[in-house]
């Protein structure tokens, strides 16, 4: 029986081999996978990372109200007012995933459910494409999954950034599906050519990930297939005498050739695509630094700080406790994280390009990391202690997304005050860290009153060349557009940032029809123009009227 079994499995592994020419068997053997990887429990955990959305109509991301009120200026008719006030050019650019989405969405189920759905689609491609990613690269040696899904809900998540993590999730997705196509290779390529371009335009950056992922692996295995202790220089020496280097860029030619559509894209992108006014490309290196810090930053400094020094420690020091490198495994991370260090912060008027990647690199790194070959017991606890942290960061998550939801309806229940098709000039108090750890995520509240009651209001993306909205209504020149509508709280201020007073000083008040203060408080010197019809704590929504009375008092909170 033995000698039996034997041959079975030496037939197996040559079946195998034939079948499986690239890299590591494991990812062959379709069944070999921890309880936590399997389809049924990918599909639990996506689930459970989308549940806090079921608990708000208006998704709390601090740009998702600017993505619905864009969308609800393109699906403007004939007749509706915001014709008077926009416009919406269709351009070929990087940058439209989320757009296409909700007006695909929005024309079957509304602007508000268009939004709704299109974050819940985004985040649960996300979830399930960092799982899937780390099923089929690290079936055996994936106890870090629950580590790497913590990212989910990290800075370009809760942000809003809704075109970027669609081209993200789609890139990770169709990256794991690409190594499960690699014994197909006619599919994969087919997949690859497609995908690419649909994820570029997307986003731009998120869509580059699935080509750097898919050269990142396949240049990994060539190099995990080196015999140990290659880059010795006697080694290396030896080595460049006896390799076959025409076998090994056969190999990379075979994986890699498909890329050649991302560079395509990008190609056509820059022929078709409009000039942006905006070209000046920055590297702010303050900000690289920072976010490394606040890239989990949410609720609760302490919990948010301990995640973040554990995840820091696992990926430094994994190896102390039994976690081995792959070159294959950990390069894709490796990359994404040299991108991140490499590309300029702002790029054409877009702001925060480079801090959206830390998060994919954490989540490869800590996904990636092969505990396969660690003692179980260790390795079993890591990933239960991820399970459970991540359990305690999901929990506080929707019980903020319930605050949160509470405190837009008693923001937006001003609006209930501003008669349809009226011109609404917005400033809001703009969080920042010194004076709360936690984001108000009002930033962008006013779009919705383009949604609501089509309104113009001074909230809107308007760049040239990369949005799609053209303000025709401008009250003034640094009233028109985003982000005019930014004040700053006395403990926030420096010598640059202005106060509630200093913007209403300037502000085009004689043009619209409304002014409405977001978590500002009462200012010092209320323009008599100015007549308080609604106030919910240091929330307040003026009428203007030319005559000036007022006849109601404000409350000073």
């Amino acid at each position: 029986m033995r000698f039996v079994d034997k041959a079975k499995e030496q037939g197996l592994m040559l079946v195998r081999e034939r079948a499986w020419p690239f890299g590591d068997k494991a990812v062959w053997d379709r069944a070999a996978f921890l309880p936590w990887l399997s389809v049924p429990a990918i599909l639990v955990a996506v689930l459970l990372v989308c549940l806090p959305f079921f608990l708000v109509e208006v998704p709390p991301l601090i740009d998702l109200p600017g993505h619905m009120g864009a969308a609800a200026i393109e699906a403007a008719g004939p007749g509706n007012p915001l014709e008077k006030y926009f416009s919406w050019k269709w351009v070929f650019t990087l940058n439209i995933g989320g757009g296409v989405l909700m007006k695909v969405l929005g024309a079957q189920f509304g602007i508000l459910a268009a939004g709704w759905w299109s974050t819940v689609l985004a985040t649960g491609l996300f979830a399930g494409g960092c799982l899937a990613t780390i099923r089929v690269l690290n079936p055996k040696g994936g106890h870090g999954a629950a580590w790497a899904l913590m990212f989910v809900f990290s800075f370009p998540l809760l942000t809003g950034f809704l075109n970027y993590i669609l081209a993200t999730g789609l890139a990770l997705s169709v990256f794991a599906a690409s190594v499960w196509l690699e014994d197909q290779p006619k599919k994969r390529a087919a997949l690859l050519i497609v995908a690419q371009p649909v994820a570029m335009l997307c986003h731009a950056i998120g869509g580059l990930l699935l080509a750097l992922m898919v050269g990142a692996n396949a240049l990994g295995r060539e190099i995990d297939r080196l015999p140990a202790g290659w880059w010795h220089p006697s080694a290396w020496r030896q080595l460049r005498a006896e390799q076959d280097w025409r076998e090994i860029a056969k190999r990379l030619f075979i994986l890699c050739w498909p890329l050649i559509a991302t560079i395509i894209t990008v190609v056509l992108w820059k022929w078709l695509s409009p000039e942006p006014i905006r070209s000046l490309n920055r590297w702010r290196w303050d900000q690289k630094a920072w976010y490394l810090i606040l890239t989990l930053r949410d609720q609760v400094l302490l919990l948010d700080a301990a995640t973040t020094l554990s995840c820091v420690g696992l990926i430094m020091f994994g190896w102390a406790m039994g976690a081995r490198w792959k070159w294959a495994l950990g390069l894709p991370g490796v990359l994404v994280f040299a991108l991140f260090i490499a590309i300029p912060s702002d790029i054409n008027g877009s702001a925060f390009v480079d801090v959206r990647l830390l998060p994919v690199a954490a989540m490869l790194a800590l996904g990636l990391q092969d505990w396969s070959q660690a003692p179980e017991k260790r390795a079993r606890a890591v990933a239960y202690a991820g399970m459970a942290l991540l359990a305690v960061r999901l929990a506080i998550t929707a019980g903020s997304f319930a605050t949160y939801a509470e405190d837009y309806k008693k923001q937006l229940a001003a609006l209930h005050h501003v008669e349809p098709g009226s011109r609404v000039l917005a400033f809001v108090e703009h969080s920042c860290l010194e004076e709360s750890w936690r984001n108000t995520r009002r930033d962008h509240l006013a779009s919705l009153a383009s949604l609501y009651r089509q309104a113009w209001v001074n909230d809107n993306w308007a760049v040239p060349g990369l949005h799609m909205v053209i303000p025709r209504f401008r009250p003034g020149r640094n009233f028109t557009a985003d982000p005019s509508e930014f004040v700053w709280s006395r403990a926030c201020q420096s010598g640059r940032l202005r106060s509630v007073d200093r913007a209403l000083k300037f502000a085009p008040i004689e043009r619209v029809d409304y002014v409405w203060l977001i978590d500002t408080g009462l200012p010092r010197n209320p323009d008599p123009r100015l007549q308080l019809v609604w106030q919910e704590g240091r929330s307040l929504l003026f009428a203007v009227r030319p005559l000036g009375f007022v006849t109601w008092k404000p409350r000073d909170f």
